[in-house]
């Protein structure tokens, strides 16, 4: 038995009302009580004092990560907004010395509590992170083999420790060097890394072939991904097992905006095109939902942002020509909206979006709008197409990679 296992049973039989309270308060109060005592280090450390931790508290966004991609700069905000820091460290700096030779590193996906970072500099090899933000621990994951299958393509990660506290990262494979999965490219095979047995293995299923058009999305224990074809491909981590899926009819001369996870339940977001001129109104959109047990799509609201002039009083409603954000977590398409949150119990559903410094959020029941977050001085001053960011929501967890 471990020094830290001795102690954190010593602390749980000797004080069982700090192990009682402490498991029932947020990750943030705890990671701020463990500097207390040893006892309370300790206990707050243990894995079964972690599991308990996870079933009392199930995970929700606690607040987004903004990363702005020309000046690499990054900081957090909670999801009510003010300036009270919502992470120990908001702006992950001692992430970024561990990036310090590879001019800093970019959060590819945030997945319940967990961050995926890489190098920004690829030469001579990618280097891969997971961090958790609340704790600040992070681990280096190995490269995948590329003796068999040498071009790796869109990592994600697969996460949800009210299951598991193994994670999972995947990668596509090929051996044929392609430009972000074009459609002509053959099937490609599926690379896991395993948490537990700190190895990647190649997958015996291969997915179908066509260009991925966003961001992958762990949810009901598959990643998912959408191909330019009209496909939603779902790949089981368990069992290792793909299955598709039609999208909901929608209109070519529309732009998908958003695809993403909230409370148990898949969201698909487009706009909508003005069926007289087929010009976009990109405050304008569907909002689609699928849930785990009915794996069809339900149009879940219908949405007409153009009010938000009256909150920026001056600002148009952004024009293909002359776009006002791009949101890098949707693979650079040009889009306003870019986060739908699913309200708990007692909550209203609510939309984040840009306008176009500012990053406001949107009560879809009251139609209530607040501005909760302004970009950094550096990009208020890039002209508009020039203000790239990652916009990634995340949750306080407890859990060590």
């Amino acid at each position: 038995m471990s020094a830290s296992s001795s102690s954190a049973d010593e602390a749980t039989i000797c004080d069982p009302i700090a192990f009682e309270v402490l498991s029932r308060l947020p990750a943030k109060s705890v990671v701020r009580f463990k500097s207390v005592c040893k006892h309370w280090l300790a206990l707050a450390s243990d894995p079964f004092f972690l599991s308990v931790h996870t079933r009392r508290n199930p995970l929700a966004v606690s607040g987004f990560l903004v990363q702005e991609i020309m000046s690499r700069q990054l900081s957090s905000f909670s999801v009510d907004g003010g300036a009270s820091p919502v992470l120990p460290d908001p702006s992950l700096s001692s992430v970024y010395q561990v990036f310090a030779e590879t001019r800093g590193f970019t959060v590819c996906q945030s997945c319940n509590g967990l961050l995926l970072c890489r190098s920004n500099w690829l030469l001579p090899s990618l280097i891969l992170y997971i961090v958790n933000p609340t704790t600040m621990l992070y681990r280096q994951i190995p490269n995948p083999p590329t003796d068999i299958y040498p071009n790796k393509y869109h990592f994600m990660l697969a996460f949800d420790p009210s299951t598991s506290l193994q994670y999972r990262i995947a990668c596509i494979s090929s051996n044929i060097r392609t430009h972000i999965l074009e459609p002509t490219a053959p099937e490609f095979h599926v690379e896991i890394f395993s948490s537990d047995t700190g190895a990647w293995e190649l997958s015996r299923e291969t997915v179908p072939r066509g260009r991925i058009m966003q961001q992958g999305v762990y949810w009901n224990g598959a990643l998912n991904w959408i191909t330019e074809n009209g496909l939603l491909v779902s790949f089981d981590v368990d069992q290792q097992v793909v299955k598709t899926t039609r999208m909901p009819p929608r209109d070519h001369r529309g732009v998908m905006l958003y695809f993403g996870e909230s409370r148990g339940h898949l969201h698909l977001i487009e706009t909508v095109a003005d069926a007289g001129g087929g010009v976009i109104d990109w405050l304008r959109f569907h909002v689609f939902e699928m849930g785990k047990d009915n794996p069809s799509w339900s149009l879940l609201y219908n949405v007409d942002l153009n009010g938000v002039r009256d909150v920026c009083p001056g600002r148009r409603s952004p024009l293909p020509g002359e776009l006002v954000l791009r949101v890098f977590a949707d693979w650079g398409i040009h889009a306003v909206p870019f986060f739908f949150a699913r309200g708990g119990e007692g909550e209203d559903d609510k939309l984040y979006f840009t306008y176009p410094e500012n990053i406001f959020c949107y009560n879809l029941v009251d139609g209530t709008c607040r501005n909760i977050f302004v970009l950094s001085p550096y990009a208020r001053s890039l002209p508009p197409f020039l203000v790239i960011i990652h916009f990634l929501p995340f949750a306080h967890s407890l859990f060590s990679p």
